[in-house]
């Protein structure tokens, strides 16, 4: 009876020490994950913020040996915008992920504000085509938008599907920062992370 005593006694104090250390790896892996999602949202608002002169234009035919920074320029002058050479810093088209989409192309420009202007004005048109830039194109609509980081372009898709699902009626991007709202005049509610994003009622 002594050594059954004794050794019930072992196991508890043995069972309590492995129940403090679960608790402490528990509590330690907890931590982790937290400043591994910080990390990763640090990443990801840097990564977009090496983009903060670029826009990504979709739906604008590619031809042979085709001038992009003349097409750029066609561009702007579609939304009233007048680009000179010197406003562009690099453009240049980028693979598509779709093999029946055409390839993208990205612009950066040399200053923040003539990409403002490009993406405001492209806002009032309200609609852009490709045949406006050129009349050789066809109808086909172009569309003018920041250029997102991968990771921000999947969270993006995300954000909208999730706020179909739950009744909102808009999810959008403004200086890589997203937002949503429910109804038309609703306050506008920053969505940063995945975790807020799947606590959105």
């Amino acid at each position: 009876m002594d050594e059954s005593t004794n050794l019930m006694k072992n196991i508890k104090e043995e069972l309590a020490l492995i129940k403090k250390e679960k608790e402490r790896l528990t509590a330690m892996n907890s931590a982790l994950n937290t400043e591994v999602t910080s990390l990763r949202n640090r990443v990801r608002a840097l990564e977009q913020y090496s983009r903060k002169n670029n826009v990504e234009v979709n739906g604008i035919p590619e031809t042979p040996r085709e001038d992009v920074v003349g097409l750029v320029r066609d561009v702007g002058a579609a939304l009233g915008v007048e680009i000179q050479e010197s406003d562009i810093s690099t453009a240049h088209r980028v693979p598509s992920f779709g093999k029946d989409r055409l390839p993208p192309l990205i612009v950066q420009f040399s200053r923040r504000f003539i990409r403002d202007t490009v993406l405001g004005k492209y806002k009032d048109k309200k609609g852009l085509t490709a045949r406006q830039i050129n009349s050789a194109f066809s109808d086909k609509i172009v569309y003018v938008n920041e250029h997102l980081t991968p990771d921000n372009k999947i969270f993006l898709s995300k954000l909208k599907v999730n706020c179909r699902e739950i009744g909102y009626q808009y999810a959008w991007c403004k200086e890589g920062k997203f937002f949503v709202r429910k109804c038309q005049g609703d306050r506008c509610i920053k969505v940063d992370s995945y975790d807020e994003l799947n606590k959105l009622k």
